[in-house]
């Protein structure tokens, strides 16, 4: 039971944090623990997603209970840290003009971890349309009709491109903003898709963002080209270890399948969705005349 903002089980006070945007689940706070509350169905479906991903032992947080409350199911799960590195590595950049190396270490330390769950997941079923849907190709197709052409041209190229890896369980929004110093959160945009987008969608997500002022968000921290370079052969070595072609041989087509992602659904945000088309349509034409992506994404 509660009062408005807060919910009361077994003697512990919880304090509503938020109420997503995209679904009818609200989320609490107590202490270092977090309750997640919503429909029956829902969250029945997100516990037990939750549970494959325990077992496939991806660093994710323990879920410690969950029961019935109120008309509605809830879970209580462990915190993963105070901050996620995207905060972190914001800070480091604000108070010292670069990200700490120590931070770095955390930060690859995990995503370590989850490559290594991941590449688990591994299956020879080349689910396609999860792919198609989970990058938001019929979304970027209905938003930018004008270069639809290009853009399935495109696309029918990453596909071939992309045939060596084999198809794992991905998380589908990657980024230093969404991984903590103990695990990953915010499994939500999770689709099944090439092994290696993840990888290097964590190194190049921050690009998808301008340098400049002006707009509602911007970019606010940057990898070295060392710590890029660290980060992307440890996981090589992963792939390797695992008999699988390296992921910065294909950097090219995973940017790209990186900016159909953030090109879309970016209606409440008008300033950075005009920067991101205009931005979309000469990634897509230097992706057509085989340019080399890595350079000019960061630009």
């Amino acid at each position: 039971m509660g009062g408005i903002g807060k919910l009361t089980i077994n003697g512990k006070v919880f304090e509503h944090v938020k109420t997503r945007d995209h679904m009818p689940v609200s989320i609490f706070k107590s202490g270092d623990l977090f309750l997640r509350k919503g429909p029956n169905k829902l969250l029945e479906e997100e516990i037990a997603f939750h549970r494959t991903l325990l077992e496939y032992d991806f660093p994710v947080p323990r879920i410690l209970e969950e029961g019935d409350l109120e008309g509605e199911h809830y879970y209580i799960e462990t915190s993963l840290g105070k901050k996620p590195f995207g905060e972190i590595f914001t800070e480091d950049t604000k108070n010292h003009g670069e990200i700490s190396e120590d931070h770095f270490k955390k930060f690859l330390e995990v995503a370590e971890k989850f490559t290594k769950a991941q590449l688990a997941t591994r299956s020879e079923y080349r689910n396609e349309e999860s792919f198609y849907s989970g990058l938001g190709l019929q979304s970027n197709i209905e938003e930018l009709p004008e270069l639809k052409g290009d853009t399935l041209r495109a696309f029918d190229k990453v596909k071939e491109k992309l045939k060596p890896f084999p198809y794992v369980l991905t998380h589908g929004d990657f980024n230093p903003y969404n991984i903590l110093e103990k695990g990953v959160i915010d499994f939500g945009s999770a689709f099944h898709g090439p092994a290696g987008y993840d990888i290097v969608a964590n190194m190049y997500h921050i690009y998808n963002f301008p340098k400049e002022d002006g707009y509602e968000m911007k970019r606010r921290f940057d990898f070295s080209e060392q710590q890029r370079e660290t980060h992307l052969e440890k996981m090589n070595a992963v792939y390797r270890k695992m008999g699988l072609p390296e992921p910065t041989g294909f950097a090219d087509d995973f940017i790209f399948c990186r900016t159909i992602w953030a090109t879309v659904r970016n209606g409440k945000i008008p300033k950075i969705q005009k920067w991101r088309y205009d931005r979309f349509g000469k990634i897509l034409a230097a992706y057509l005349r085989d340019e080399s992506l890595p350079e000019l994404v960061k630009k």
